[in-house]
């Protein structure tokens, strides 16, 4: 297992944690409770030192009016691979380079709007509720 995917199984093992903290469990009843609750303007008020752009209460994805976190780690991204990449070969992702990261680049898709909206992140949770409940 490479450090991206550490990092996407991690983010969700966080989530579920926090969610099931506050008393929600993941039930398709429950969806609009998840979703307010991993939006990133609930997020940012009560976890700021989980990501910084929660402590610079400014999205990472900017374009996109009410960002959810939920698919902070996007299931369209291939964390199997060292540098990342898009399953879909979204036109909006492109590497971003860096001397100190593994093969000196790693995919980018701040521009990308896929997956962190309010629509995407329900049709997501009402299709895989029960396999993020093992």
């Amino acid at each position: 297992m490479n450090f991206l995917q550490d990092w996407e199984i991690n983010h969700y093992k966080k989530i579920i944690k926090k969610l099931k903290k506050v008393g929600i469990e993941l039930t398709t009843s429950n969806i609009p409770l998840i979703i307010k609750e991993t939006s990133f303007k609930t997020r940012s008020k009560k976890n700021k030192d989980e990501c910084p752009y929660y402590k610079l209460r400014y999205s990472c994805h900017p374009k996109i009016k009410d960002l959810n976190c939920f698919l902070c780690a996007c299931p369209n991204y291939e964390s199997n691979r060292l540098q990342g990449g898009c399953k879909i070969n979204s036109k909006l992702g492109k590497y971003h380079h860096h001397r100190n990261l593994p093969k000196e680049k790693v995919w980018d898709c701040s521009d990308c709007t896929i997956n962190h909206t309010v629509k995407e992140v329900e049709k997501y949770l009402k299709n895989h509720l029960e396999e993020l409940n093992i």
